[in-house]
Protein backbone atom coordinates (compact mmCIF):
# COMPACT_ATOMS: atom_id res chain seq x y z
CA UNK A 1 0.00 0.00 0.00
CA UNK A 2 2.72 2.41 0.86
CA UNK A 3 4.75 1.78 -2.30
CA UNK A 4 1.12 2.65 -4.52
CA UNK A 5 0.77 5.98 -2.50
CA UNK A 6 4.40 6.70 -2.89
CA UNK A 7 4.35 6.07 -6.85
CA UNK A 8 1.23 8.34 -6.71
CA UNK A 9 2.88 10.71 -5.03
CA UNK A 10 6.26 10.73 -7.64
CA UNK A 11 3.45 10.97 -10.51
CA UNK A 12 1.77 13.87 -9.71
CA UNK A 13 4.70 15.68 -9.28
CA UNK A 14 6.35 13.73 -12.26
CA UNK A 15 3.34 15.44 -14.35
CA UNK A 16 3.87 18.89 -12.62
CA UNK A 17 7.35 18.79 -13.49
CA UNK A 18 6.75 17.99 -17.17
CA UNK A 19 4.39 20.55 -17.07
CA UNK A 20 6.78 23.13 -16.10
CA UNK A 21 10.08 22.40 -18.10
CA UNK A 22 8.43 20.83 -21.33
CA UNK A 23 7.92 23.41 -24.21
CA UNK A 24 5.05 20.99 -25.54
CA UNK A 25 5.08 23.25 -29.18
CA UNK A 26 8.84 23.03 -29.51
CA UNK A 27 8.31 19.38 -29.06
CA UNK A 28 6.23 18.91 -31.35
CA UNK A 29 8.14 20.45 -34.15
CA UNK A 30 10.57 18.12 -33.06
CA UNK A 31 8.96 15.36 -33.37
CA UNK A 32 7.95 16.24 -36.96
CA UNK A 33 12.05 16.08 -37.93
CA UNK A 34 12.45 12.33 -36.67
CA UNK A 35 12.79 10.52 -40.42
CA UNK A 36 11.19 7.16 -40.80
CA UNK A 37 14.62 6.00 -41.87
CA UNK A 38 15.67 6.71 -38.00
CA UNK A 39 12.57 5.06 -35.89
CA UNK A 40 12.76 2.49 -38.00
CA UNK A 41 16.55 1.88 -37.32
CA UNK A 42 15.72 2.62 -33.27
CA UNK A 43 12.84 0.19 -33.48
CA UNK A 44 15.14 -2.16 -34.61
CA UNK A 45 17.83 -1.66 -32.35
CA UNK A 46 15.63 -1.40 -29.08
CA UNK A 47 14.03 -5.26 -30.43
CA UNK A 48 18.04 -6.15 -30.61
CA UNK A 49 17.86 -5.13 -26.91
CA UNK A 50 15.18 -7.56 -25.90
CA UNK A 51 17.35 -10.45 -27.95
CA UNK A 52 20.05 -9.96 -26.00
CA UNK A 53 18.26 -9.86 -22.55
CA UNK A 54 16.30 -12.78 -24.35
CA UNK A 55 19.71 -14.93 -24.90
CA UNK A 56 20.65 -13.64 -21.13
CA UNK A 57 17.60 -15.71 -19.67
CA UNK A 58 18.31 -18.51 -21.62
CA UNK A 59 21.22 -18.83 -19.86
CA UNK A 60 19.46 -19.67 -16.65
CA UNK A 61 16.46 -21.09 -18.07
CA UNK A 62 18.01 -23.32 -20.51
CA UNK A 63 14.56 -25.23 -20.92
CA UNK A 64 12.79 -22.65 -21.69
CA UNK A 65 11.73 -21.81 -25.12
CA UNK A 66 13.27 -18.57 -27.20
CA UNK A 67 10.19 -17.26 -27.98
CA UNK A 68 8.31 -17.59 -24.56
CA UNK A 69 11.85 -15.79 -23.12
CA UNK A 70 11.08 -13.07 -25.67
CA UNK A 71 7.87 -12.53 -24.79
CA UNK A 72 8.33 -12.44 -20.97
CA UNK A 73 11.10 -10.08 -21.74
CA UNK A 74 8.95 -7.59 -23.11
CA UNK A 75 6.04 -8.06 -21.35
CA UNK A 76 7.82 -7.60 -18.33
CA UNK A 77 9.47 -4.41 -19.46
CA UNK A 78 6.11 -2.89 -20.48
CA UNK A 79 4.86 -3.76 -17.07
CA UNK A 80 7.42 -1.75 -15.53
CA UNK A 81 7.09 1.19 -17.41
CA UNK A 82 3.54 1.37 -16.78
CA UNK A 83 3.12 -0.12 -12.87
CA UNK A 84 5.37 2.53 -10.07
CA UNK A 85 7.56 1.67 -7.62
CA UNK A 86 8.48 -1.43 -9.90
CA UNK A 87 5.35 -3.12 -8.76
CA UNK A 88 6.25 -4.81 -12.36
CA UNK A 89 9.08 -7.08 -11.72
CA UNK A 90 6.42 -9.35 -10.20
CA UNK A 91 5.50 -10.32 -13.11
CA UNK A 92 8.71 -11.83 -14.31
CA UNK A 93 8.31 -14.88 -11.37
CA UNK A 94 4.63 -15.47 -12.65
CA UNK A 95 5.79 -15.81 -16.29
CA UNK A 96 9.07 -17.99 -15.13
CA UNK A 97 7.62 -20.56 -12.18
CA UNK A 98 6.83 -22.70 -14.93
CA UNK A 99 10.25 -23.93 -15.81
CA UNK A 100 11.44 -23.37 -12.01
CA UNK A 101 8.53 -23.69 -8.80
CA UNK A 102 11.50 -22.29 -6.46
CA UNK A 103 10.58 -18.88 -5.82
CA UNK A 104 13.94 -18.32 -4.09
CA UNK A 105 15.95 -19.45 -6.83
CA UNK A 106 14.17 -17.42 -9.10
CA UNK A 107 14.23 -14.29 -6.74
CA UNK A 108 18.64 -15.09 -7.15
CA UNK A 109 18.71 -15.07 -10.89
CA UNK A 110 16.57 -11.81 -11.54
CA UNK A 111 19.07 -10.27 -8.78
CA UNK A 112 22.02 -11.47 -10.29
CA UNK A 113 20.55 -10.00 -13.87
CA UNK A 114 19.53 -7.07 -12.81
CA UNK A 115 23.13 -6.64 -10.42
CA UNK A 116 24.33 -7.43 -14.32
CA UNK A 117 22.75 -4.63 -15.56
CA UNK A 118 23.66 -1.94 -13.39
CA UNK A 119 27.62 -2.83 -13.68
CA UNK A 120 26.94 -2.60 -17.53
CA UNK A 121 25.16 0.69 -16.63
CA UNK A 122 28.23 1.75 -14.79
CA UNK A 123 30.55 0.58 -16.93
CA UNK A 124 29.25 2.73 -19.91
CA UNK A 125 28.85 5.40 -17.97
CA UNK A 126 32.84 5.31 -16.66
CA UNK A 127 33.70 5.47 -20.04
CA UNK A 128 31.35 7.99 -21.62
CA UNK A 129 32.32 10.41 -18.83
CA UNK A 130 36.19 9.16 -19.27
CA UNK A 131 35.62 10.02 -23.06
CA UNK A 132 34.14 14.01 -22.45
CA UNK A 133 36.72 14.61 -19.60
CA UNK A 134 39.91 12.60 -20.60
CA UNK A 135 40.62 10.83 -24.10
CA UNK A 136 39.96 7.78 -25.67
CA UNK A 137 43.06 5.88 -24.31
CA UNK A 138 42.36 6.44 -21.02
CA UNK A 139 38.79 5.30 -21.15
CA UNK A 140 39.72 1.84 -23.11
CA UNK A 141 42.62 1.20 -20.45
CA UNK A 142 40.48 2.21 -17.63
CA UNK A 143 36.86 1.08 -17.73
CA UNK A 144 37.20 -3.09 -18.57
CA UNK A 145 38.41 -3.19 -15.63
CA UNK A 146 35.06 -2.31 -13.46
CA UNK A 147 33.83 -5.61 -14.22
CA UNK A 148 36.15 -7.95 -12.73
CA UNK A 149 36.75 -5.32 -10.14
CA UNK A 150 32.99 -5.53 -9.09
CA UNK A 151 33.45 -9.54 -9.37
CA UNK A 152 36.13 -9.29 -6.57
CA UNK A 153 34.64 -7.31 -4.63
CA UNK A 154 31.57 -9.57 -4.70
CA UNK A 155 33.93 -12.46 -3.74
CA UNK A 156 35.27 -10.94 -1.01
CA UNK A 157 32.56 -8.40 0.67
CA UNK A 158 29.50 -10.03 2.03
CA UNK A 159 26.25 -7.91 0.53
CA UNK A 160 22.98 -8.78 2.88
CA UNK A 161 20.25 -10.39 0.25
CA UNK A 162 22.79 -10.06 -3.03
CA UNK A 163 24.23 -12.90 -4.23
CA UNK A 164 27.90 -13.14 -4.77
CA UNK A 165 28.83 -13.16 -8.29
CA UNK A 166 30.97 -15.06 -10.30
CA UNK A 167 32.66 -14.14 -13.70
CA UNK A 168 30.12 -14.68 -16.11
CA UNK A 169 31.38 -13.24 -19.19
CA UNK A 170 28.76 -14.49 -21.65
CA UNK A 171 25.81 -13.13 -19.64
CA UNK A 172 27.84 -10.08 -18.90
CA UNK A 173 28.44 -9.44 -22.78
CA UNK A 174 24.58 -9.74 -23.18
CA UNK A 175 23.47 -7.61 -20.68
CA UNK A 176 26.12 -5.02 -21.93
CA UNK A 177 24.84 -5.53 -25.80
CA UNK A 178 21.38 -5.02 -24.29
CA UNK A 179 22.64 -1.49 -22.90
CA UNK A 180 24.19 -0.78 -26.00
CA UNK A 181 21.18 -1.58 -28.43
CA UNK A 182 18.90 1.00 -26.42
CA UNK A 183 21.28 3.52 -25.90
CA UNK A 184 22.03 3.45 -29.66
CA UNK A 185 17.72 3.37 -30.35
CA UNK A 186 17.25 6.54 -28.43
CA UNK A 187 20.24 8.20 -29.70
CA UNK A 188 19.68 7.34 -33.50
CA UNK A 189 15.86 8.46 -32.79
CA UNK A 190 16.82 11.77 -31.93
CA UNK A 191 20.17 11.96 -34.47
CA UNK A 192 18.07 15.20 -35.85
CA UNK A 193 19.26 17.23 -32.87
CA UNK A 194 22.85 16.81 -33.27
CA UNK A 195 23.74 15.82 -29.86
CA UNK A 196 26.92 14.45 -28.57
CA UNK A 197 26.97 11.23 -28.17
CA UNK A 198 28.85 10.73 -25.04
CA UNK A 199 27.65 13.21 -23.41
CA UNK A 200 24.05 11.99 -24.17
CA UNK A 201 25.34 8.74 -22.97
CA UNK A 202 25.49 10.44 -19.26
CA UNK A 203 22.30 11.88 -19.41
CA UNK A 204 20.33 8.75 -20.59
CA UNK A 205 22.03 6.57 -18.28
CA UNK A 206 21.33 9.23 -15.78
CA UNK A 207 17.14 8.19 -16.81
CA UNK A 208 17.97 4.47 -17.11
CA UNK A 209 19.00 4.61 -12.89
CA UNK A 210 15.74 6.11 -11.90
CA UNK A 211 13.51 3.20 -13.80
CA UNK A 212 15.25 0.88 -11.31
CA UNK A 213 14.63 2.57 -8.40
CA UNK A 214 11.51 2.65 -5.97
CA UNK A 215 10.57 6.51 -7.25
CA UNK A 216 9.96 5.28 -10.56
CA UNK A 217 5.95 6.59 -11.20
CA UNK A 218 3.28 5.66 -13.51
CA UNK A 219 5.41 5.11 -16.86
CA UNK A 220 8.10 7.29 -15.38
CA UNK A 221 6.32 10.63 -15.80
CA UNK A 222 8.65 13.39 -14.54
CA UNK A 223 10.95 10.92 -12.95
CA UNK A 224 12.99 9.89 -16.16
CA UNK A 225 13.51 13.29 -17.32
CA UNK A 226 14.69 14.51 -14.30
CA UNK A 227 16.98 11.92 -13.48
CA UNK A 228 18.58 12.51 -17.23
CA UNK A 229 18.50 16.11 -17.10
CA UNK A 230 20.13 15.78 -12.89
CA UNK A 231 22.96 13.16 -14.44
CA UNK A 232 23.67 15.89 -16.77
CA UNK A 233 23.65 18.52 -14.73
CA UNK A 234 25.53 17.17 -12.17
CA UNK A 235 28.30 15.84 -14.20
CA UNK A 236 28.51 17.75 -16.70
CA UNK A 237 27.07 21.64 -15.66
CA UNK A 238 24.58 21.12 -18.77
CA UNK A 239 21.29 23.18 -18.47
CA UNK A 240 18.90 21.46 -16.47
CA UNK A 241 16.13 22.57 -18.72
CA UNK A 242 17.92 21.66 -21.77
CA UNK A 243 18.27 18.46 -20.56
CA UNK A 244 14.70 17.74 -19.58
CA UNK A 245 12.77 18.53 -22.89
CA UNK A 246 16.16 15.85 -24.58
CA UNK A 247 14.86 13.12 -21.56
CA UNK A 248 11.22 13.35 -22.39
CA UNK A 249 12.19 12.94 -26.24
CA UNK A 250 14.22 10.15 -25.09
CA UNK A 251 11.26 9.00 -23.42
CA UNK A 252 8.73 9.30 -25.31
CA UNK A 253 10.46 7.02 -27.70
CA UNK A 254 11.09 4.24 -25.17
CA UNK A 255 7.46 4.09 -24.17
CA UNK A 256 6.63 4.09 -27.39
CA UNK A 257 8.56 1.02 -28.41
CA UNK A 258 7.90 -0.93 -25.16
CA UNK A 259 4.21 -0.43 -26.22
CA UNK A 260 4.19 -2.23 -29.27
CA UNK A 261 6.53 -4.70 -28.47
CA UNK A 262 5.27 -4.90 -24.94
CA UNK A 263 1.79 -4.47 -25.19
CA UNK A 264 1.57 -7.15 -28.10
CA UNK A 265 3.86 -9.66 -25.65
CA UNK A 266 1.40 -9.63 -22.93
CA UNK A 267 -1.66 -10.33 -25.13
CA UNK A 268 0.42 -13.45 -26.19
CA UNK A 269 1.51 -13.99 -22.96
CA UNK A 270 -1.91 -13.90 -21.16
CA UNK A 271 -3.44 -16.23 -23.85
CA UNK A 272 -0.44 -18.80 -23.37
CA UNK A 273 -1.36 -19.04 -19.42
CA UNK A 274 -4.42 -19.92 -20.19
Amino acid sequence: MRKYILGSLFTILGILLIIHFVPFGEIFQNLKQISLKSLILGLSLYTLSYIFRTLRWKLYYPQAPLGYLFLTTSSNTFLNNVIPARLGELSIFAFLRRFDENIKQTALKFLKVRLLDAISILNLFLFAYLMVKTNVLIAVLISPWLYPAVVILSKSVSFNKLPKLDFEIKAYLLSFGNLISKTLAVYIVLEFLKLDFFRFVIGFLGGEVSSVLPIHSFAGLGTYESAFSLSLKLFLGESFKEGFKVGFLSHSFLLFASLILGGVSLLYMLRWKR
